[in-house]
């Protein structure tokens, strides 16, 4: 059964009124920064520190031959170590000494086992964890579905979602355009849905989702709820490939949409990596809104960024804010410029945002089905066009 995440929060196509550069840009943009983890050892990060005291999370599950990364945290109590063993008594397998951010420390664990460890100066505050090395692999954990609302204008302000199948095998996807079933006001009526490779080449389209493969799509178990809606049942090869999906209304409709993509295999050798998705900014009900779903059993650690002064189009969002919210509306954690929180850890990812006005977190998300919602809007009330992107950290 695939889960939804809640975002409730037939005439000639009008691609021509999107300029090519605007999609091949969006899909290699995706491809650029995608292959943030790669490889068949999986490497799984605990933070250290930070508000308390802890190691989060405490307690994490691997196989042999994968590696463990520490990250100090800035925060109240800063110096930390990792020291293998328990009781406050180290055992010489490990030990990072005794550091402050920003540091990272990782060790490879070759063999099965439990493997407990302990912050030398805070083990009588309770300051420990453990690893777990079992002699199956581990399944990573993966985006279930990767889903983006916003207000869906004309031209250049399409609603433009970019993702990427990582992995060797072909992907089969369920890709669907949402408006009049959302449960707000001013949803887009009629939706049309363009799937589109990297080189821009037409995949599929759809307006109407039961005037096309409409057992494929009743047999995914995911219909839309309104048969104005728009839907494509694809396989879609892997290997890094990138993929748009853009979503417009019917004779330059405008209103509130969804552009949302489905794993609807999660046997394949291969996984949505993440979603890029690019529209014009607006302020209440119309800001960018991106959900996921994070399934599998161990944590999944992510880095989303809000882009916006450093796209090369015309009215870019000039400064833009962050918010990460779980399933129950409960904020997570929220950045307005990147550099004022987890500098280190995200210049550690690689991908920093090149304009310090942009937002950018990362964060430990829990698995097993856990939706979470990351809103971007404009620092006081302004509008403009912007980017939210998803990346997965561990693969």
């Amino acid at each position: 059964m695939v889960r939804a995440t809640t975002l409730g929060i037939r005439q000639p196509s009008p691609y021509r009124q999107i300029p090519t550069w605007s999609i091949s840009w969006l899909a290699t943009f995706v491809l650029a920064v995608s292959g943030i983890a790669t490889g068949s050892a999986v490497t799984v990060h605990v933070d250290v520190g930070g508000p308390a005291a802890f190691f989060s999370p405490d307690e994490v599950t691997i196989h042999p031959g994968d590696t463990v990364e520490w990250t100090w945290l800035s925060g109240a109590i800063t110096h930390h170590s990792v020291t293998s063993g328990s009781d406050s008594t180290p055992n010489g397998m490990f030990n990072s000494g005794i550091n402050g951010p920003p540091f990272t420390f990782s060790f490879t664990f070759p063999n099965t086992g439990t493997f407990p460890y302990f912050c030398i100066p805070h083990a009588e505050m309770g300051m420990t964890g453990r690893v777990i090395v079992t002699g199956a692999p581990t399944t990573p954990s993966i985006f279930g579905n990767i889903s983006t609302r916003l207000r869906v204008e004309t031209g250049e302000n399409v609603l433009i979602g970019g993702f990427i199948v990582t992995g060797t095998q072909p992907k089969r996807v369920i890709v669907r355009a949402i408006g009049p079933s959302l449960p707000v006001a001013g949803t887009l009526a009629d939706p049309v849905l363009e799937l589109r490779n990297s080189s821009g080449a037409l995949i599929a389209s759809n307006d109407n989702w039961r005037s096309t493969q409409e057992a494929e799509i009743i047999a995914t178990t995911i219909p839309p709820g309104d048969n104005l809606e728009s839907a494509i049942v694809a396989t879609l090869p892997a290997n890094g490939s990138a993929y748009t999906a853009i979503v417009h209304g019917t004779n330059n409709g405008t209103g509130i949409g969804v552009v949302e993509a489905y794993d609807l295999d999660g046997t394949a050798d291969s996984r949505l990596a993440n979603i890029s998705t690019r529209g014009f900014v607006q302020t209440g009900e119309n800001a960018l809104i991106g959900g996921l779903i994070v399934l599998g059993q161990n944590p999944l650690r992510v880095i989303v960024r809000a882009i916006g002064p450093s796209l090369s189009v015309a009215g870019p969002l000039g400064d833009p804010s962050l918010s990460l919210f779980n399933a129950n509306g409960t904020l997570v954690r929220a950045n307005d410029n990147w550099r004022s929180t987890q500098e280190a850890e995200i210049i550690a990812t690689g991908v920093p945002p090149s304009n310090n006005l942009e937002a950018a977190l990362i964060e430990m998300l829990p698995a097993n089905g856990a939706g979470y919602t990351a809103i971007v809007r404009g620092v006081n009330d302004t509008s403009g066009v912007a980017l939210v992107e998803v990346y997965g950290l561990t693969n």
